[in-house]
Order: C-alpha cells, then structure tokens, then sequence
C-alpha cells in the first residue's frame, strides 16, 4: 500500500510537463513581441521613428517582452522544482542528474518551502515589471496604480518572514 502511495507521485510529471511546455510557449511569446516592437519601430516613418511617441510605445512592447519571458522562467523554475521535489526520490540522484546537466545552484530545490520563496521572488520581480510598464505608459499616478508596488511590498516583507522562519 505504501508503495503504491509512493508511486502515485509520477502524477507530478503532468505539472513538470505542461509548466515546461508553458514555459518554451512564454518564450516563444516574448520572443514574437519583441520582433514586432523592432518591426514596428524600424517600419516608421523616417520622421516619427525619431519620435518620443515611438520610442515610447517599443520601450512598452521591450518590457511586455521582459514581463513574458519572467513568467517563462517562473513555469520553467516551477517545473524543475516540481521534478527535484516529487520525481526525483533520492537526492543524491538528483545531484548527481544536476551535475550532470550543469544546472545552475539556485535551481536546487530541497522542500516545498524553497519552491514557494522562489516563486514568491520571480512573481515580485513580475509585478515590478508590470508597475514599470504601467510607469511608462501612464506617466500620472492615481491611489489605485499604487497596489502593484504595495504588492511587491507585500511579497518582499513575506519571502523575508518566510527566510528568517527557517
């Protein structure tokens, strides 16, 4: 009984799956944005390429790509702390694997709790980026504009708690 339980983990492998085909699908959606803001930029008209209207709406799309290829690496870190923590039973053997593959340290997963402070981090960074893109667009702050940086506040103050917790 026990031993099926056990097994019952490989259900995980449909989470490591999709997070990483949601993550090349986050790339390949960054990488689309950031042709079409070179293409729209350079496709002006000479006069209005040099324009601050310009330049302004391709900083918009460069930082929509940024925002993208964030939450790309968010499914990606997500997927590989997934696969450390469920598929992968002995950690020696995960080592050993991530050795092998050269994965980089902060990739290294060893609880839930590792997981969930790395995920809290790339989604501040996100809503950061998401103020950033709002900064420029908007250019006038209103009270509720000043939730997304209360927010990555929020987020900050609990991956700390969460840090000096353990």
């Amino acid at each position: 009984m026990v031993e099926a339980i056990f097994r019952s983990r490989y259900v995980s492998i449909v989470a490591v799956v999709f997070g990483a085909v949601g993550a090349v699908t986050m790339f390949l959606i960054g990488a689309v944005t950031t042709i079409k803001a070179i293409g729209v930029y350079l496709g002006a008209d000479e006069f209005k390429a040099l324009s601050s209207d310009a330049a302004l709406a391709t900083t918009v799309d460069f930082i929509s790509a940024l925002d993208q290829f964030l939450l790309g690496l968010v499914l990606l870190v997500f997927a590989y702390g997934v696969y450390s923590l469920w598929i992968v039973a002995d950690a020696e053997e995960w080592e050993s694997e991530r050795e092998r593959v050269n994965a980089p340290d902060w990739l290294k997963v060893g609880s839930v709790t590792d997981l969930k402070v790395k995920l809290l981090e790339v989604i501040a960074v996100l809503l950061a980026v998401l103020f950033l893109k709002g900064a420029i667009q908007n250019q006038v702050f209103t009270w509720p504009d000043l939730v997304v940086p209360a927010s990555v506040l929020a987020f900050g103050l609990t991956i700390w708690l969460i840090r000096k917790a353990h």
